[in-house]
């Protein structure tokens, strides 16, 4: 007879069977239980990245709102530097305002580029990523767009001679300043409708501060400000003073102020 046939070589298998169904479940079960993990960070991160991606979408919005005040600024400022140029000296000019200055935050995005987003569906992945794409845009043509406004601010103050070289200068930073806002307002518009069209998920809590907020509160909106007594002016000016005075805090971040 057989040793497998054996009444001690069946109790053999019997337990060497149990022994190997008994990994074969444990394994399945953990294959269940990691999977189970990841369908929870998952869910965590969608939620997380809502938050963040409502901020966006309402600072997203309230540029896009902003538009005109930011090129009638613009044809303001080209108005006075034409006249300048004719007559070779510059009117006193107070502030004219300073570009809206926003995060545009990834922090959440680039925390989920890590292991749980290769658990993501291919099509949030790659439409989170098409938005994300937009929202770097943003960032870098809205630096871009700061520094060119540094440029400018260089007419404010009581008033002095210029030169045709200048004017060229100057003419060519108000042409440039125009292209940036353009690009920057297309890449908000852009953001928006991919996320609406796509059904990424955003918070309308976190969106609302910014995308209501009454255009009164934009600074090209506003009208010019006082004309300093010198010259040396820059975009931004007091804007320690004006975050001193809107803390952020736990219960309310409210807007960043400019």
């Amino acid at each position: 007879m057989r040793w497998w046939r054996s009444e001690r070589g069946q109790k053999f298998l019997r337990e060497v069977g149990s022994v190997v169904l008994g990994v074969v479940i444990a394994l399945g079960l953990g294959a269940v239980a990691t999977e189970i993990g990841w369908r929870i960070e998952v869910f965590r991160a969608h939620r997380a990245l809502a938050e963040e991606m409502g901020e966006i979408m309402g600072q997203a919005r309230e540029r896009e709102r902003a538009e005109s005040c930011y090129l009638r600024r613009l044809d303001t400022l080209s108005v006075i530097v034409d006249r300048a140029a004719a007559s070779g000296r510059l009117p006193p000019v107070g502030s004219p305002g300073s570009p809206l200055m926003r995060t545009w935050s990834r922090g959440v995005w680039n925390s989920v580029l890590g292991d749980t987003a290769s658990h993501f569906s291919r099509a949030d992945l790659d439409n989170l990523s098409g938005a994300y794409e937009f929202v770097d845009l943003l960032a870098r043509h809205s630096e871009r767009e700061l520094e060119l406004w540094s440029e400018l601010y260089t007419i404010v103050g009581p008033g002095r001679a210029i030169d045709t070289e200048e004017a060229a200068d100057l003419r060519r930073a108000i042409s440039a300043a125009r292209l940036e806002s353009n690009l920057v307002t297309l890449a908000a518009v852009r953001l928006q409708q991919i996320v609406r069209a796509f059904d990424l998920g955003y918070s309308r809590d976190a969106a609302r501060p910014y995308a209501e907020q009454p255009l009164s509160q934009v600074p090209f909106c506003r009208p010019f400000g006082p004309v300093p007594p010198r010259y040396g002016r820059a975009p931004l000016d007091g804007a320690g003073d004006r975050a001193r005075a809107t803390p952020i805090t736990r219960d309310d971040a409210g807007l960043p102020a400019r």
